[in-house]
């Protein structure tokens, strides 16, 4: 009997528009408790920040009787607007999972722990890593962070041990988007009016699953006025289900459509002029350059028709400049292929012959909120050590544009193993896991001397450390002011506490104050979290109370179109880099092929992609019950394949196929659909747990990094994470 499933058009309409949940109740299961004859007095309502994904969705959570009930969504939070996903209803049942780290823990033996006081695993790390210090200086440590909301006081906590070495999970995900941007506009990444847009382009982009509450909302206000979306990919994502229409194109070859559309937009004259001549520099250099690539060479490479690319090209500019080109994440942007820098590059380009930038209904720079510090009198900052990072972040023969402070996490590992990195903290991160070649990580992790982690649950990473400190579930602490991400007005938010903590844990500003005076750097750590916080919100005149009050405070300095500003050294968009120029790089965007490509003559040779769904975010998520049921009972940890290719090879829908390569290999059930690239499988990411601790996700489904092999992107030093080949044959069992 086929078991109940939920469509793609249903979940977009409940999360986008509704803001339902697609767990069964978001009421955690206590129907009958919910009923119960406590007074209604026993209802409080906590204002705070769901921690589900990086978006920080501003939420409001019920307590009944102490303990958490149910959560709505703040109305005025610009990035969800009130609504809430599967992953922030779900992720309230976490606070009472029987899997988290109850106390600090030794590690004592392979996966063998036991408790310890706060005071003596403080003391211990600081004996220990005095001793490193001495032997092997404050560069052998290192931190490694999904930056997010607390990174500026573990960045401070680094660097006052005399470290630069701040990793996040840039190298893994949006390294080249960031850099790429920057180097275009000389700004951050750019937002899109998508509300008012009246064409939308997305390459690679699926914010039906990388999910995005506020712009999937906005979408559909569009599409409602008339607004045109086409979206490209190798595969029918979600978003793909929900645009007018859907462009499979081979994977990898993303750059050769865009440079083909700005081919024919400037060979045919249909770029803003106006907006060019004023606002651009290097136009005509490019121009030349893109000359070479038409419509029908970009076609070989695409797999893409030429009358399509010159609909397309004609239809960006006939909506111009009420139009966009996505401005991308992990995507086709991300860290994907050795071509995605230059990607950006093109798409920054392109949005700027079309004249996009600050205009209604195309891309804009979202203000920023610009907090106040503590007062250095009083309360002084560490200095941040100088020059690259040990893995060459920052240095000007190895990565020069890769900045100090994101770094390359994937090459942690490997500088371990060479023994330039002896004592690592962990926080908010699971390399071990989210790294390419896990048996490489393993390997690299356990040469450290020292290893500490910061962690809620014994992820994989938690495992092999030597310590674990557990930070209190997001939902019993407290954490610092927020500057909330709004697309176009100005907002600061704050996580709080809903509960008290269960067990003895502890918030992460309060480990660190303690954790510091035992390593010798108790004068940078000589403030309490509401003096940190009143400093912050000082120059904004709002006041801490307030803002606990409201949870979010919208600060006006809302967006207006007008006349774009650029930050580059011209304060123009440059087609022509002066960045790249001053680093004998190649300053303009141009044509780049991929690192691999599978064998056209062997039918078992595929490129795997991956991509995310909807309910997981990374693979923390599917620890949790409700959120793994959604995938049990929509199957959905198959791996996509087109018939053709599946026929050829003996595959049958919902048959095992095994796929493997030097890296790894792993079993995963066929979904035979024309929904995907022949060149291509398909396997979606936040699955393939191997921390036996995480009892709910432990061995369900397989990883992508279990088959990447550790690659270094030559310009920016990126994983390059769909550069991967792997064979695919049917399991015999």
């Amino acid at each position: 009997m086929k078991k109940p499933g939920m469509s793609r058009r249903k979940f977009l309409i409940g999360s986008a528009v509704g803001g339902a949940s697609v767990v069964a109740s978001s009421y955690m299961n206590f129907e009958a408790w919910a009923a119960s004859e406590k007074p209604v007095e026993d209802v409080k309502v906590t204002p705070t920040l769901c921690d589900g994904c990086g978006n920080w969705c501003a939420i409001n959570v019920y307590t009944k009787g102490g303990r958490i009930w149910k959560a709505e969504g703040i109305p005025i939070a610009g990035i969800n607007h009130g609504r809430v996903c599967a992953k922030g209803h779900a992720l309230l049942h976490e606070v009472y999972n029987k899997d988290r780290v109850k106390s600090p823990l030794k590690r004592v033996g392979p996966n063998k722990f036991e408790p310890i006081s706060w005071e003596q695993a403080y003391k211990e790390i600081g004996e220990r890593l005095q001793t490193i210090r001495e032997k092997y200086g404050p560069e052998s440590f290192f931190l490694v962070q999904y930056p997010e909301g607390n990174a500026g006081l573990t960045n401070r906590f680094i660097n006052a041990l005399g470290s630069q070495n701040s990793f996040s999970h840039a190298s893994t995900c949006f390294l080249p988007r960031n850099i790429g941007w920057w180097i275009t506009t000389g700004n951050a990444k750019p937002e899109q009016d998508i509300e008012h847009t009246r064409f939308g382009l997305f390459i690679g982009r699926n914010l039906g699953a990388g999910l995005q509450l506020r712009q999937l909302s906005d979408m559909s206000k569009a599409k409602d006025r008339g607004a045109k979306f086409v979206v490209v990919d190798p595969r029918f994502s979600e978003i793909a289900a929900f645009a007018h229409q859907w462009i499979r194109i081979r994977p990898g070859a993303d750059l050769a459509l865009m440079l083909a559309l700005a081919n024919v937009i400037i060979t045919e004259n249909l770029y803003q002029k106006d907006f060019v001549e004023k606002y651009t520099e290097g136009f005509d250099e490019w121009a030349e350059k893109v000359k070479e690539y038409t419509p029908e060479w970009a076609e070989q490479r695409t797999d893409v028709q030429k009358d399509v690319i010159r609909k397309l090209a004609h239809d960006l500019a006939e909506a111009a400049p009420r139009a966009f080109v996505h401005r991308g994440y992990h995507g086709a942007m991300g860290t994907q292929y050795k071509n995605s820098f230059q990607l950006v590059r093109t798409i920054g380009c392109v949005n700027g012959l079309l004249g996009t930038f600050n205009q209604r209904g195309g891309m804009f720079f979202a203000p920023k909120v610009q907090l106040g510090k503590l007062d250095p009198q009083k309360h002084p900052a560490p200095t941040v050590p100088e020059g690259p990072m040990v893995d060459g972040s920052g240095d000007p023969e190895r990565y020069p544009l890769t900045p100090v402070g994101l770094g390359l996490t994937h090459a942690i590992p490997e500088l371990a193993i060479q023994g330039k990195l002896k004592a690592g903290f962990v926080y908010h991160n699971n390399p071990l896991r989210t790294c390419p070649n896990p048996a490489r990580v393993i390997e690299g992790y356990r040469k450290l001397d020292l290893l500490v982690s910061f962690d809620y649950v014994l992820s994989e990473t938690a495992t092999l450390s030597h310590y674990i400190l557990p930070e209190s579930y997001y939902l019993e602490r407290d954490d610092v002011v927020h500057t909330h991400l709004s697309y176009q007005s100005k907002q600061v938010s704050i996580r709080q506490a809903v509960v008290k903590p269960l067990y003895d844990t502890k918030p992460m500003v309060v480990i660190l104050n303690e954790l510091s005076q035992h390593l010798g750097i108790g004068e940078y750590f000589n403030w309490t979290l509401e003096e940190y916080n009143q400093a912050a919100l000082a120059p904004l005149g709002v006041t801490l109370d307030r803002l606990k009050k409201e949870g979010v405070i919208d600060l006006g300095g809302k967006w207006e179109p007008g006349e774009p500003h650029f930050s580059t050294a011209s304060g123009k968009l440059e087609f022509v880099s002066s960045i790249l120029k001053d680093n004998n790089m190649p300053a303009m965007p141009d044509w780049e092929e991929v690192l691999v490509h599978p064998d056209p003559k062997d039918p078992h040779s595929f490129r795997l992609v991956h991509g995310k769904q909807a309910h997981l975010t990374h693979t923390r998520s599917i620890n949790q019950k409700y959120l793994k049921e959604i995938s049990q009972l929509n199957d959905m940890t198959k791996v996509w394949i087109h018939p053709a290719r599946a026929i050829a090879l003996g595959i049958k829908d919902g048959e095992c196929m095994t796929i493997s390569n030097a890296v790894g290999k792993g079993r995963a059930r066929a979904m035979v659909t024309e929904g995907i690239h022949k060149d291509c499988v398909f396997l979606p990411s936040g699955y393939g747990v191997f921390s036996r601790n995480l009892r709910t996700a432990f061995g369900y489904g397989i990883s992508y990094n279990d088959f990447l092999p550790t690659y270094f992107e030559p310009m920016l030093g990126h994983c390059m994470s769909n550069e991967i080949i792997v064979r695919v044959e049917k399991t015999v069992t």
